[in-house]
């Protein structure tokens, strides 16, 4: 039971070692994201209505594009 425990934890390390590189970006990507909110839900700045919109829009637009991609797929399969 305790060696099984040690694997995990040995490759759990491992992963975290060999993987860190790839987590960084979206890291820096989150902080940005949580200091836009904050300044959004202050509303201290005169950019606040922009980049509501922006989280709009970069909502909707997977889903646009999901939505509009399995359109484009029926229609060809269909012909």
């Amino acid at each position: 039971m305790t060696a099984g425990r040690h694997a995990a934890r040995h490759a759990g390390t491992l992963y975290r070692k060999t993987f860190g590189w790839l987590r960084h970006p979206v890291r820096e990507i989150e902080a940005e994201a949580e200091h836009l909110l904050e300044i959004e839900r202050k509303g201290e700045r005169e950019e606040t209505p922009l980049i509501a919109i922006l989280g709009v829009i970069l909502f909707l637009l997977p889903i646009v594009v999901l939505i509009l991609g399995l359109a484009f797929a029926a229609y060809f399969l269909s012909g």
